[in-house]
């Protein structure tokens, strides 16, 4: 089912990436699975490469490289990171689609930031023609001499724009990526190559305590994994994992949180979805102070509905029903506004002419026989023609 869980837009959206790979004509609908959570999610639209918009920087390169820095972390998202959260998103620029995650909140004064964490996840379904833009952290100069926090375990057919591999990982599995990292700094990946029409990968994850390896345990996973003591810095949680999408016109983003960090997460191509269609059913006229009624109808499941008179904002008890008195005569426009839990809308709009309410006294001499216009006039005649009887006497 799909889930309503998307929170209020909580940014406004940064200027966005593209990833290298040559994109179809066709555009792709994306979702995003967890049990019985389903998101449908929009990718988040710019004209970077999704290295520029990762922006992770390290010092091991020259002082004129771009990239050179000293956070070892991504500080191109950071309008989207989060305290001890892990994010996942798409993005898409000219040239393709890329599967983006983060874990963590950069800080530029380390010293503001919660402790780091560690996290692992095993990934399959990776499309074969697609590369590693970013793993964060994954160094050229690595070699067998040097310690190193992270562990990338690529399958030979997933190891495309890796500088370095950290052993096969484990059989069935295409890539197992196993991060720890520091307070106030984050890790993360971006793949690229999502552009194909059935993607559908899969995220086996392990968070914290769970995950493959954690700091303090010399990157054994047969020994306890977790001790604080070693490096407390290094062992904080992850205590949400959100997926991010863009809002329908692209302007601003909007948050879902998963209700697990344990159960597998499932990303893929989407069957496009029909445009939903509002009708609205109503009387064409109406009295002023009066109760007139209008029905909206939609084409597919409506999760909320929206009503204007003249522009101006009405509460329905009956979200689908609109009871309304209208204040005064003349010509007024009843608009409702239909929405589905994926955030297909449409607006119906219906026409009424509005006519004052009747007086008592002009009830009165339209009930009353003997009272009206002509009655008088009747009366007016009698009376002249008794005069004239009387003169004539």
């Amino acid at each position: 089912m799909i889930t309503s869980l998307f929170a209020p837009a909580v940014s406004a959206q940064p200027e966005q990436p593209a990833d290298d790979e040559p994109a179809d004509d066709e555009e792709r609908t994306y979702r995003i699975v967890q049990g019985d959570q389903e998101f449908e999610v929009r990718p988040i639209q710019g004209e970077l490469p999704v290295e520029e918009f990762y922006d992770y920087r390290y010092p091991y390169q020259s002082r004129e490289d771009p990239s050179w820095g000293r956070s070892f972390s991504s500080e191109g998202t950071t309008e989207f990171q989060q305290d001890d959260t892990s994010i996942l998103m798409l993005c898409e620029g000219p040239n393709g689609v890329s599967l983006v995650a983060i874990h963590d909140k950069y800080y530029e004064d380390r010293e503001n930031g919660t402790a780091g964490s560690s996290v692992s996840w095993e990934l399959t379904g990776l499309p074969e023609d697609g590369e590693w833009a970013v793993i964060d952290d994954d160094y050229d100069w690595r070699n067998e001499t040097v310690e190193k926090d992270d562990i990338h375990q690529l399958g030979a057919d997933h190891r495309t724009g890796a500088a370095g591999n950290d052993g096969d990982p484990p059989e069935g599995v295409d890539a197992r990526l196993s991060w720890v990292w520091s307070n106030g700094r984050t890790d993360g990946m971006a793949y690229r190559g999502l552009g194909g029409e059935n993607v559908s990968i899969t995220i086996d994850p392990a968070f914290n305590g769970d995950s493959y390896h954690r700091f303090g345990d010399d990157r054994r996973p047969d020994e306890d994994p977790d001790d604080p003591e070693e490096g407390p810095e290094y062992n904080g949680t992850i205590d949400d994992w959100q997926v991010i999408s863009a809002t329908e016109d692209g302007e601003e983003i909007r948050r879902a949180w998963f209700d697990s960090l344990e159960e597998e997460v499932r990303i893929e191509t989407a069957p496009a979805t029909e445009p939903v269609t509002a009708s609205l059913s109503g009387p064409d006229r109406a009295t002023v102070g009066e109760n007139a009624t209008f029905t909206a109808n939609a084409t597919d499941d409506v999760e909320g509905y929206e009503w204007t008179v003249d522009g101006t904002p009405i509460d329905s008890a009956d979200e689908s029903t609109l009871t309304h008195s209208f204040d005064e005569a003349g010509t007024a426009t009843v608009n409702v506004t239909v929405a589905t839990a994926d955030e297909r809308t449409d607006t119906a709009s219906h026409t009424v002419d509005v006519a004052e309410a009747e007086t008592e006294t002009q009830t009165a001499e339209d009930s009353t026989p003997g009272f009206g216009i002509g009655a008088a006039l009747a009366a007016l005649g009698g009376v002249l023609l008794l005069a004239a009887r009387r003169r004539g006497t």
